[in-house]
C-alpha cells in the first residue's frame, strides 16, 4: 500500500514499500489532492508489479504513456519504471539479449546478434519504441531484401525482431508490436538433392579411415545432425544387441520429451560402427571426433571427386534429408519423424519434399496386385 503525506507548505509526497522492503518516497510538489490520489493508485500497481514480478495492468501501462517526462523520471528514480534508455530500440534489444544469453544456444545467440546489427544499421539506437510504426518495420524488411539476403535469412531476422518487440510489449514499454505483421517463420526448402545409397557407398569407400566412414554413415543411415549430435555419441549409446542408437539432441533438448531419441541401427550402419570400434584407440569414448569446418567441406568435395560422385550442397543436411526420404519409402511417417527428431509437418516442409527417382522406378516395376493400383496397357478395340 502507498500513502500520501502533505507537508505544512502544501507540498505532497507519496510513500510506498519497494521490493527490497525499503520505504521509498516520490515528491509531487504542490498538487491537488485528487491528482495525488490518482498517482498513488498507479504507484501501488507499479510497486505490486515490481514485488511480484508481473506486468502492471493495462490501465497503468496506458497511464505511464501519458505522463510527462518529469514524473516519469521520478518513478524511474525509485525503480518503478525502467530508465528511458530501456524505452528505446537499442535499450530494448540489449535487455532482451541479456535476459536470454545464458539459455540460448551459441548459434541462436549468433543469429540474434546479427539481427541486432541489422536493426541498428537501419534505425538509430535511441529511437523511442513508441515512435516505431508498422511502416517502419516494412521499410526495414525491404532494406534486408535490398542487401541481397535470402528469403530464409530475412524471415529469420524478422522473427527475431518480432520476438524482441513482443518482449517490449510484455514489459509494457509499448502497447502494440509494430513488427507483428512482418512475414517470418521457416522457409520451405527448395533444394531436393537425394544422395542415393550407391552414391554414399562410393563416398564411404573413398574415405581415409573408419572414423570418416562412420561420420558419413551416421549422417546418411541414421539421419544425425552433424556435428551437434554425432560428436556427442559415446560407446555407451550403442546398443549392439538390439541395434539401437541413443542420440542426445542439443537443438531440441529445451523441449520436454525431446532431449534424446532412439534411432535404429541398420545392418550397414552396424558394420561401420563395428569397424570403428575395432580400430578406435584404447579408452577413446567418442565415436567420432572429425571436425565440421570449411576445411572438412573442402575435403569432402575431394572425396566426392575421387568417388566420381556429383557433389551436393548443404553437406550434412542433405545426407540427413536423404536418410529420411529412404526411411519414408519403407516405414510409416510417424516412426520416421520420431527417428529423425522432428514433427511430420517439418518433414513435409523441409525434408520429404520431393519423391526420389528410386520410388518412381519401384512403382513402375512393381507389377500387378489385387488392389489394382498398377496401371495396365489398354486393350485395343476391334
Amino acid at each position: 500500500m502507498a500513502s500520501i503525506t502533505t507537508r505544512p507548505g502544501g507540498s505532497r509526497f507519496i510513500s510506498f514499500v519497494a521490493p527490497g522492503g525499503e520505504r521509498r518516497h516520490i515528491t509531487l510538489g504542490q498538487v491537488q489532492k485528487r491528482y495525488a490520489e490518482a498517482v498513488k493508485v498507479r504507484v501501488e500497481d507499479l510497486a505490486s508489479a515490481a514485488i511480484h514480478g508481473h506486468p502492471p495492468t493495462d490501465d497503468t501501462a496506458r497511464w505511464v504513456k501519458s505522463i510527462d517526462e518529469r514524473l516519469y523520471e521520478k518513478l524511474a528514480a525509485v525503480a518503478l519504471l525502467p530508465n528511458r534508455e530501456d524505452d528505446t530500440l537499442g535499450g530494448a534489444i540489449t535487455a532482451y539479449i541479456e535476459a536470454r544469453e545464458d539459455e540460448l544456444k551459441p548459434e541462436s545467440l549468433r543469429k540474434l546478434r546479427q539481427t541486432e546489427a541489422k536493426l541498428l544499421a537501419f534505425f538509430d539506437a535511441g529511437t523511442p519504441l513508441r515512435k516505431l510504426t508498422g511502416a517502419d518495420a516494412a521499410a526495414w524488411r525491404k532494406s534486408l531484401k535490398d542487401l541481397g539476403l535470402s528469403e530464409a535469412a530475412i524471415k529469420t531476422h524478422c522473427g527475431n525482431a518480432k520476438s524482441l518487440l513482443a518482449d517490449a510489449v510484455r514489459r509494457k514499454l509499448i502497447e502494440d508490436n509494430p513488427f507483428a505483421e512482418l512475414k517470418s517463420g521457416p522457409t520451405a526448402s527448395g533444394y531436393t538433392r537425394y544422395v542415393t545409397p550407391e552414391e554414399i557407398e562410393a563416398v564411404i569407400d573413398a574415405c581415409p579411415d573408419a572414423e570418416w566412414r562412420l561420420l558419413f554413415g551416421l549422417a546418411r543411415y541414421a539421419g544425425l545432425r552433424i556435428p551437434s549430435e554425432s560428436h556427442g555419441l559415446t560407446w555407451a549409446d550403442v546398443d549392439f544387441d538390439r541395434a539401437r542408437l541413443t542420440v542426445r539432441s542439443p537443438k531440441t533438448e529445451r523441449y520436454a520429451g525431446h532431449e534424446r531419441r532412439v534411432v535404429p541401427i541398420t545392418p550397414r550402419l552396424m558394420a561401420l560402427i563395428q569397424d570403428r570400434f575395432e580400430t578406435a584407440p584404447e579408452g577413446e569414448a567418442p565415436l567420432v571426433m572429425v571436425g565440421s569446418s570449411g576445411a572438412v567441406v573442402r575435403r569432402v568435395r575431394k572425396l566426392c571427386a575421387k568417388a566420381e560422385v556429383e557433389p551436393w550442397d548443404r553437406l550434412w543436411q542433405t545426407l540427413r534429408s536423404s536418410c529420411e526420404k529412404q526411411w519414408a519409402m519403407h516405414f510409416p511417417q510417424y516412426a520416421v519423424s520420431k527417428w529423425i527428431g522432428h514433427s511430420i509437418v517439418v518433414s513435409g516442409r523441409h525434408y520429404a519434399n520431393a519423391v526420389p527417382d528410386e520410388l518412381y522406378e519401384r512403382a513402375r516395376s512393381q507389377g500387378g496386385d489385387a488392389s489394382g493400383m498398377v496401371a495396365t496397357a489398354p486393350v485395343p478395340r476391334e
